[in-house]
């Protein structure tokens, strides 16, 4: 599950670089609007991540983990 939290982490943190990269720069709206998505992806993996390591502990839905 780190491993899965890393990963949500850096797809937000790409999305993120990118989109203030291209604001920033001039890129075309196409690339503003792939930060945008990869940064929204990412924000809604972490929620997603959180919610499942908070939840499914309690409700023995972990398997075992690797944390």
């Amino acid at each position: 599950m780190r491993h899965l939290r890393s990963v949500s982490v850096l797809l937000f943190l790409a999305g993120l670089v990118l989109l203030l990269g291209s604001l920033l720069l001039s890129l075309s709206p196409t690339w503003t609007l792939i930060g945008l998505l990869l940064a929204w992806a990412g924000l809604v993996k972490v929620v997603v991540v959180r919610l499942w390591r908070g939840i499914a502990p309690r409700a023995g839905l972990d398997g075992g983990g690797d944390d």
